[in-house]
Order: structure tokens, then C-alpha cells, then sequence
């Protein structure tokens, strides 16, 4: 995720986005906008560590600690994300479904992280104290490209939601302007 500093640009189509170019992998993902994007790097920080983690075949217990305290904070924090944006999809019907849709994928992958790095996965100690992990890093990319598309796709329709209620009390609000202005053209006439 970037971190430019540089206000988002429009689109062909409208759409505000990211004016970063610097991308290390090709996941399909255009984050819309700023605030999207500092949402998500906690996150794309805890996976870049589970994901770069040294592909040595053997393992100290502390570095298979480390991997599986990392996978479980993944794990809980998405649980706690899709909690929020299942509420928020059970207060806006016209969302509901897309955003249900969102929360399952979200859910889905962290399930997959937290498989991946289970401890339980890993065969008992060699002789010389080191543990062998038989770690699926493509499955690992896949889990982490899934979750990071479904957490924007979260905070993306959040985003809508609450650019409709800005809009319905800024309507509000002209519309209670027009009557005082209406009020006041008539007691000024009188």
C-alpha cells in the first residue's frame, strides 16, 4: 500500500484513486481512496511478515510462535472487522447483500491465514531442536490477496453508506434553509 502523500486522482470513469505506482505484486486490487488505503497498512503489514517469513524447511519454536501469534492476530482483528460490517449490513437493506458477500470472503480468508499458520501443521522437533513447517505460500498469497480485496470491498461499500447519509442530511438542511428563507420573504412583506 502507498503512502504518497499526493491527493487521489479521477479516473476515466469518475472513480477516485490512488495516485501510487509502486506495486510489488499483481493482485487486481485498486484501493479508491486514501482513507481506504491508511485503513488497511496494519493489515497489509501483518500479512507482508506472515508471507516474506524466511522459506527455510526448518523452523525454531520461537519463529513458529512468532508465525502463528501473527496468523491468530489476523484472524481475530478480520473477525472483529466482519462483526462491525455485518452490522452495518443489517442497517442498510440496500447494501445487505453485497456487503454480506464482502464479510463472508473477508471471513473466509482469515480462516485460511489462521489455517496456515497453525502450529498444530507442523511435524515435532529434528534432531538438532528445529522444527519442519510445510508452509503453502502460494495458498498464503492467495488467503492475504482474498482478504485484503474483501476488507476493501467492506470499506469501500461503509464508504457509500455513509456518503448517502451526508447527502440525506445535506438535503435536510437545504430544504430547512428554503423554509426560513420562504418564512422570512413573507414576514417581510407583511
Amino acid at each position: 500500500v502507498c503512502c504518497s502523500p499526493l491527493p487521489a486522482v479521477l479516473d476515466s470513469a469518475g472513480m477516485a484513486s490512488s495516485p501510487c505506482g509502486n506495486s510489488n505484486f499483481d493482485s487486481g486490487l485498486e484501493i479508491k481512496t486514501r482513507s481506504v488505503e491508511q485503513t488497511l497498512i496494519p493489515l497489509v503489514s501483518q500479512i507482508t511478515t506472515l508471507i516474506n517469513h524466511k522459506d527455510k524447511p526448518k523452523k525454531s519454536e520461537r519463529t513458529l510462535a512468532a508465525i502463528h501469534r501473527v496468523g491468530q492476530a489476523v484472524s481475530v482483528a478480520v473477525g472483529r472487522f466482519v462483526a462491525v460490517g455485518e452490522a452495518i449490513a443489517a442497517e442498510n437493506q440496500e447494501l445487505k447483500e453485497e456487503m454480506g458477500q464482502a464479510c463472508f470472503e473477508a471471513r473466509r480468508a482469515g480462516d485460511a491465514i489462521a489455517q496456515l499458520t497453525d502450529v498444530g501443521t507442523v511435524v515435532p522437533a529434528q534432531s538438532d531442536g528445529r522444527v519442519t513447517v510445510f508452509s503453502d505460500r502460494t495458498g498464503m498469497v492467495k488467503a492475504a490477496r482474498l482478504l485484503l480485496s474483501s476488507v476493501t470491498k467492506v470499506l469501500v461499500l461503509a464508504d457509500r453508506i455513509v456518503i448517502k447519509q451526508i447527502i440525506t442530511s445535506r438535503n435536510k438542511v437545504r430544504g430547512s434553509l428554503w423554509a426560513l428563507h420562504i418564512k422570512k420573504r413573507e414576514v417581510s412583506h407583511l
